[in-house]
């Protein structure tokens, strides 16, 4: 099993993640249930596996910006993110930052300022929100991170990727929720979708179904690769865009 993890992490380490015109790389991670369900008793991470772990950490080392919802945020409870030794010196030899950034969508600002994310000293989260939802009172409470702002009632995700690229890094990595993942699919503003598919089902009856290929017609999502591990099986798409 080892040995097939870590052939799973060079697999998607050697992957080449770049547009020759230099705008944003996006890709969408998640894991999906037997059944097609995005979470059981309300999380993801019981779905997951060690490969899975193994690979979510990889992928986040590769990234330069995380980009996941305040829903997530606070149900998986996040914080600083981990990442793994192989990516920590790619990350050097590449000249990227040691960590990369996690930028929190919201138009509600719902998020607790004193939650290990917002509140550790030597890490600096973004928070991705509209002009016209935060109010000032509750922006100076996050202290500790860095706020990017679209105009209008919602964040315009459309004019906020180029903004986080141009400011971290090329390389986006989204985390979820669903709803994030669909309007993403929605607007065509993603480039890779990599999707595990856990053996076990859910019988969550809250949760929503994971974002698939089956959303496009023939030719338009390329499956890369399918990776069989145990009973976990890797997916990965590659979205056929004209930019």
């Amino acid at each position: 099993m080892e040995t097939e993890i870590d052939a799973l992490l060079d697999t998607y380490i050697s992957d080449g993640r770049s547009h020759i015109s230099g705008s944003p790389w996006t890709m969408l991670n998640m894991i999906s249930s037997k059944n097609g369900l995005a979470t059981m008793n309300g999380q993801s991470g019981p779905l997951g596996g060690p490969a899975d772990k193994a690979l979510f950490r990889t992928l986040r080392g590769l990234a330069d910006v995380i980009l996941v919802a305040a829903g997530t945020v606070r149900t998986e409870n996040y914080s600083v993110p981990i990442i793994t030794d192989r990516t920590k010196k790619i990350r050097k030899s590449l000249k990227k930052t040691p960590l990369p950034t996690i930028v929190v969508v919201t138009n509600s600002l719902n998020l607790d300022p004193q939650s290990t994310l917002f509140s550790n000293p030597d890490y600096r989260p973004g928070i991705l929100t509209s002009t016209v939802s935060p109010k000032q009172k509750e922006v100076t409470q996050f202290t500790n991170a860095k706020f990017f702002q679209t105009e209008g009632e919602r964040v315009d995700l459309a004019s906020a990727l180029p903004v986080l690229a141009k400011t971290y890094g090329p390389i986006v990595l989204v985390e979820g929720g669903p709803n994030l993942n669909q309007q993403l699919v929605k607007l065509d503003l993603f480039d890779e979708l990599c999707i595990t598919i856990s053996p076990v089902t859910s019988h969550d009856n809250e949760s929503q179904g994971v974002t698939t290929a089956a959303s496009y017609q023939s030719g338009e999502m390329v499956l890369d690769r399918r990776i069989t591990i145990g009973e976990f099986i890797f997916e990965r798409f590659l979205r056929a865009q004209s930019h």
